[in-house]
């Protein structure tokens, strides 16, 4: 049996840690938003978004790239479906930078993804070596200057919608 005292300590180090075994608060299981990774300063280049390409691929169809207005960057996934194939690409905050994967997919052919790491977002803008990106209202200009895909010109924009 237990006497007045201890089941007082026994009663309160019961409640005590039964409130911490319940009032964790960890972002994945609360559906509360984790804080965001700071991201380091970056720079674009002045002339970075000087002499591109001025045609954009939407869809099947080739337009100015002025029938876009560009917008803060409001979405990470983006999605185009060009005859049959489709173009993905997922933006990432990843320790201190910005990251984007994108997938290729046409039936018949073997995926392509590729992955540009160290991009800068500011406003936007998007830069990499090797990429460039300009976010509209709704969704994504993407300009690969070396696609290793050949389906992917270097010549053309290509407009992707936000998911």
């Amino acid at each position: 049996m237990f006497n007045i005292n201890q089941k007082s300590v026994l009663c309160a180090a019961i409640f005590l840690l039964g409130g911490c075994l319940n009032n964790h608060n960890v972002a994945s299981e609360t559906n509360t938003p984790a804080k965001e990774i700071p991201v380091q300063n970056c720079r674009i280049p002045t002339n970075a978004f000087s002499q591109l390409p001025t045609d954009v691929l939407d869809g099947t169809e080739v337009v100015h790239i002025s029938n876009f207005k560009p917008a803060i960057m409001s979405a990470t996934h983006f999605n185009i479906e060009i005859g049959g194939a489709n173009i993905n690409i997922d933006v990432q905050a990843l320790g201190g930078h910005h990251k984007a994967q994108r997938n290729y997919i046409e039936p018949g052919l073997e995926n392509s993804t590729s992955t540009f790491d160290q991009l800068c977002i500011k406003e936007d803008r998007l830069y990499g070596e090797t990429v460039r990106g300009i976010f509209t209202e709704k969704g994504i200009l993407w300009l690969e200057l070396n696609s290793e895909n050949e389906f992917i010109s270097s010549d053309l924009w290509i407009y992707l919608e936000k998911n």
